[in-house]
Order: C-alpha cells, then structure tokens, then sequence
C-alpha cells in the first residue's frame, strides 16, 4: 500500500537524511528503550522512526522538538539508523517549508541568532565585556590560543564567571591566548539541531572566515556545544584548526607539570 503524503517533498527529505539505514530498522524498540525522556514521559522513538519509513510524518505533533539530540539511541541501534540526523530533517522540513509551528521560544532565540549573532539577542559589541575586570588581549595572529567563550558565558552575568575563571587561570599560568570579542558569532550548533540550516550555515562561514583571516589554529572552548560543531561541523566547511576543550587542556598542563593546586 502506498501512502499519499501531503508533503512528499518534506518526507523524501527525512528519508533522504536518514540513508539507507532507515530502511535496515526493524522496530526492535531499543532506542525508545535508552531514550532518557522516557524516565518522565512516553517518548517512544521508534514510532517516529517507523512513521519516516512510511513516509508518515507528523509534521504537526510536539514530538518533532522533543528529541536533545544525546545520541544515546544512535550509539545502542544495532542497525545504524542516525536518529538524530532524522531529527534534525524533521525540523527542518518545518522550518524552511512552513508546515508546522515552531515553538516561541525556539523561534525567538532563532531571530536573534540570526539578527544579533547571539541567542540572547544582545550587542555584538559587548560580546567581549566579561573582560573588562580581567586582562585580557585581543587575538591576533601571533598569538598562540583563541579563547572562544560561547555565547552564554560571554553574556549571561550569572555565568560569565566561567569565562572568568578560565581567563584567570590561564593568565596565572602564562597561557599565550586571546579573544575576537565583538567579531564572533554563535558556534550555531544548537540552531542547526533547531532546523534552521541557512542561519546555521551563515554563523559557521562567518566564524571561519575570522578564524583564517586571524591566522587561528588552535581554539580552546569552555562550552560542549561548540567543541562538537567546531570538531565535527566546521570542517567540512573549511573550518581546519585544531579544538581543545578547557577540561583537556587543564589535564594536559597538569599531567605536564604545568598547573599544580595549592589545596
């Protein structure tokens, strides 16, 4: 029996992103099984999966923007299907053809992300001004290491205090680094996962193009988000420098000798 989907085109794009892999799931219910949303609600995954091999997707439900992309159903199928990248089409679709509703905060941090080059929506400007009680130089291409914050720590007063704390250690230690403040823009990881591919997209050259023009290689990062999408995304748009997270970084100057503790 053959469905008739009314949007063929948004469901051959969900098939498309999911391979030929999609067509190998045969409902063994493992990925509903290791979903964590199940712990508090019914999220079962393999429907949703199933309803993309039928060409059944319902652009309309709340399921589409539930997923958190863990990855913890991609890492337990014995298939190999990339839920997540299923996901992500999903919402897409969504996104760019208008065939569901976007929730409000989700559409509002996207403006912003787009206008304002960070989820908060504020100044590029002052991208930089949880500096200005520490020392902190501006990047240039001799320096060794490119701090880039993230946008919460650079504007969030409550939690700027990590890009603080990172800056400080680094100062004590002697690190030669340096930030691009107002001239960064949102990793976009997060917003790509959202659906919204051209907004992500923009970010990402954006960044690119600073990093190279500065003469970056090596970027140390204190958010997750952006050592994911600066590892794993960036390159296959010419993004090439080497991503340490700061956890790394701080055990390999202690495992060196470099950074011992006073207590």
């Amino acid at each position: 029996m053959e469905i008739l989907s009314p949007y063929k085109e948004a469901t051959e794009v969900i098939a498309e992103a999911g391979g030929d892999p999609l067509k190998l799931c045969y409902q063994c219910g493992l990925c509903t099984g290791v979903c964590p949303w199940n712990l508090v609600r019914n999220f079962i995954v393999r429907r949703i999966i199933h309803e993309t091999q039928i060409g059944a997707t319902d652009f309309g439900g709340e399921e589409a923007w539930l997923c958190a992309t863990c990855r913890a159903c991609v890492q337990r199928c014995p298939r190999g299907v990339e839920i997540i990248d299923i996901m992500r089409a999903t919402r897409r679709a969504v996104v760019s053809l208008g065939i569901g509703v976007v929730p409000d905060a989700l559409r509002i941090s996207a403006k912003n992300i787009a206008g304002a080059g960070n989820p908060l929506g504020e100044a590029p400007e002052k991208r930089g001004d949880w500096t200005k009680d520490i020392k902190v130089k501006k990047f240039t291409p001799s320096t060794e290491i490119l701090y880039f914050p993230c946008c919460i720590p650079a504007y969030d007063p409550d939690v700027k205090r990590v890009a603080q704390a990172t800056a400080t250690i680094l100062n004590k230690i002697g690190i030669d680094f340096g930030i691009l403040g107002s001239e960064e823009k949102c990793c976009g990881e997060a917003i790509r996962k959202a659906g919204y591919e051209d907004t992500f997209l923009s970010m990402a050259q954006s960044n690119i193009d600073l990093f190279n023009n500065n003469s970056v290689k090596t970027v140390l990062v204190s958010s997750p988000h952006c050592y994911h999408t600066f590892k794993n995304e960036y390159p296959e748009l010419g993004g090439r420098f080497e991503v340490v997270h700061i956890t790394q970084y701080l055990a390999s100057l202690i495992e060196e000798g470099k950074l011992n503790f006073s207590k």
